[in-house]
Order: C-alpha cells, then sequence, then structure tokens
C-alpha cells in the first residue's frame, strides 16, 4: 500500500511532515513528490524550512497508490492548484473511487477550484471555510466523506490527527493504536 504526497514551494511544512512521518510510523510506503515548476526535489516550504522530495513529479512513471495527499500552506497549494499533471492525478484518483485528502488551504484553493469536491461535506483552515457553501462546510478538525472518499482538516495544528485519519481508513482502528500510543496522543 503506498500514498502520495504533493509537495511545493510555500507547502505548510508541520503538515507535510507530520502526514509523512505519521503515515511512515504505520507501516504505508509514502512517495514526496515535487510539484516545483523549475523540476526541482528540493522545496522551501512555507516558513522557510527547506525540504526535499524523493522525487519531482514529472519522474513518476505510474500512479497506483491508495490516496493522494495534498498539504496546505497558501503559496505551496496555488502551485499545486497549477501543476496540471497534479490535477490530472487528482481527478484520476476521485473517478478511481481512491481516497484523496486535503489540509489547510487545499481543499478550497486546489480541490474545490478544480471542482474535486463534488458535494462532499468537507472542512478546510478557518480563513477558507466561507468560500466553502455552508451546506457543505462543516467546521470540524477533521472530515471524513466516505462517499466521496475525501478527507479534509482545518491546519497545522490539526495535521497528526488528519494523518492518523488517513490511517484508520488505509490499515484500520489497530493501526491507529499502534502509531498513537507510542506518540503519547489522547
Amino acid at each position: 500500500m503506498s500514498v502520495l504526497v504533493l509537495v511545493a514551494p510555500g507547502s505548510e511544512e508541520i503538515e507535510t511532515v507530520a502526514i509523512v512521518d505519521i503515515l511512515v510510523r504505520a507501516k504505508i510506503a509514502v512517495t514526496l513528490a515535487s510539484c516545483c515548476p523549475l523540476g526541482q526535489r528540493q522545496i522551501t516550504a512555507s516558513r522557510g524550512v527547506r525540504l526535499v522530495a524523493d522525487c519531482h513529479l514529472d519522474e513518476l512513471t505510474q500512479c497506483d497508490v491508495a490516496a493522494i495527499v495534498v498539504p496546505g500552506g497558501v503559496a505551496g497549494s496555488e502551485v499545486i492548484r497549477d501543476t496540471p499533471q497534479a490535477i490530472t492525478l487528482l481527478k484520476a484518483q476521485a473517478a478511481l473511487g481512491r481516497w484523496r485528502a486535503a489540509i489547510c488551504a487545499a481543499p478550497v484553493v486546489v480541490l474545490q477550484h478544480h471542482g474535486l469536491l463534488g458535494d462532499a461535506h468537507v472542512t478546510c483552515h478557518p480563513a477558507f471555510q466561507a468560500q466553502l457553501p455552508p451546506a457543505q462546510c462543516v467546521r470540524a478538525r477533521v472530515v471524513r466523506d466516505d462517499t466521496h472518499r475525501l478527507i479534509t482538516s482545518q491546519g497545522p495544528g490539526t495535521a497528526i490527527e488528519f494523518a492518523l485519519e488517513l490511517v484508520r481508513v488505509l490499515r484500520g482502528d489497530e493501526a491507529v493504536l499502534a502509531v498513537a500510543g507510542p506518540l503519547v496522543l489522547p
């Protein structure tokens, strides 16, 4: 089982690293793919932290993954939104009925922008919630919509909960407990 995590210049580092770390702890293979317009693997995240992706999106020869995850950060979300290959992968993932997940600004800036939310119940960073239709916006920290195979979350402070929800849908409750316990999470 594997997960693709998209990252770009300006992606939120806490969200990106927490997602990758939690998934790896749950024994899920993760590919961190750069959407950097210059084809680079190294990106500078939203607060200046440098992250090195496993590959550039252009290097992917196939994308048969259980989930595609989009961290937030406004600038990073805008780059991912404007990367045609990333959007093609997200649309294909939705068409196959496979999991997609987005946090912070990404649910609105990336998914909503490209019509990838459908009528799913979602959340996002509070600064973007007004851009969601009221009937669709849930003000919870993490929202899982099983019908649309979509998980969304609010921001850096919810990143671990968000990643654990990904673990839950991909590996089950026992895997969540195995990861959360040593982290001293409630």
